[in-house]
């Protein structure tokens, strides 16, 4: 058990250190994080899956758009453009958020994309 738990504080370290944090202010942001989710899933449940679905949906719209070949000098397109842009920048703008999307694709983008099946 005592392997298992030093494992296990071995790994928070060494992902605290790539944040540039120390394992008390990372475990610290893991558990406001995990309040924050929580108290967000429980207070505004609904609002947040809308919000999921409106970002699922800007992105889809992304890619039908492209698929199609439509015209690109649409003001649909440019407004779609300007959403996309919008989210991109603002997901973008936090280093936190840049590090969990690379924690979850170690390998890059293009080689998890490349694993996946059409």
């Amino acid at each position: 058990m005592k392997e298992l738990v030093n494992s296990e504080y071995k790994e928070l370290e060494e992902y605290a250190k790539s944040l540039d944090m120390t394992p008390e202010e990372y475990a610290l942001s893991l558990h406001k994080k995990n309040q924050k989710i929580k108290s967000l899933l429980l207070v505004n449940g609904e609002e947040y899956k809308q919000f999921v679905e409106e970002f699922h949906s800007v992105l889809d719209e992304m890619v039908i758009y492209k698929e199609m070949g439509a015209n690109k000098q649409s003001p649909d397109h440019q407004q779609l453009i300007k959403k996309v842009v919008h989210i991109l920048t603002a997901s973008s703008a936090n280093p936190k958020v840049l590090a969990q999307l690379y924690h979850h694709y170690p390998n890059g983008i293009d080689d998890a994309l490349s694993t996946q099946p059409l």
